[in-house]
């Protein structure tokens, strides 16, 4: 997977449980590549079940393009009891006053901390340092719905290319699946690198020994 922006591109490997929406493809492709994503999420669904999702992901890819989203992706997996577990995955790239890695995430890190009900950790990658958060949130039900809580995890990772900050947020349901999400989510994390723009298509030696991570 590639994330680009007008100035500096991310690269990560994502295991097989996230499927990727086809964020910023052209118009006369897109449907297409939705209905694949579709038949991805249904291997053996209905054509309604295929149908109603292609649609409903087609009005999400156009906010998260509007929301300068780089990367958006769907988590599914069944469970051992059965049940299927849900996340979403989403990557942005924000820019920073400082240049410095361990400075920015110094800084995201007290800037977190000093938030209710977060759980904030420092992490070290082999891109650099980075900042781990915790937290949750609850979606209030009607009469009819009982209220939703979902558990957010996020990582920031500073970018070796000087003045820029990666932020991969994952969301969930499945408190008790929430383990092996943030496991993957850390793997992620490990094969991330960044370049300039200019130098997305170029192939990362750092990004082809971290592929063995997930066969």
């Amino acid at each position: 997977m590639s994330g680009l922006n007008r100035e500096v591109s991310i690269e990560f490997e994502t295991p097989d449980v996230f499927h990727e929406l086809p964020l910023h493809l052209l118009a006369e492709v897109l449907d297409a590549a939705l209905w694949e994503l579709a038949e991805k999420i249904w291997p053996a669904g209905t054509e309604f079940q295929r149908e109603t999702t292609a649609l409903v992901y087609a009005d999400l890819t156009d906010t998260l393009v509007a929301d300068g989203v780089m990367y958006a992706s769907l988590g599914l997996f069944e469970t051992e009891d059965g049940e299927v577990s849900t996340a979403n995955l989403i990557a942005r790239v924000e820019s920073v006053d400082e240049e410095d890695p361990a400075v920015i995430a110094a800084s995201v890190q007290e800037e977190l901390a000093l938030q209710e009900h977060r759980d904030v950790h420092h992490v070290d990658l082999p891109c650099g340092p980075a900042v781990l958060s915790f937290h949750s949130t609850e979606i209030d039900g009607d009469s009819a719905l009982s209220s939703l809580a979902f558990a957010h995890v996020e990582l920031y990772v500073p970018s070796s290319v000087p003045g820029w900050l990666a932020v991969l947020s994952l969301s969930t349901p499945s408190f008790a699946e929430l383990p092996r999400y943030v496991g993957w989510l850390r793997q992620i994390g490990e094969t991330l690198t960044f370049r300039l723009a200019a130098q997305a298509g170029e192939e990362s030696p750092t990004l082809t020994d971290a592929r063995s991570v997930f066969g």
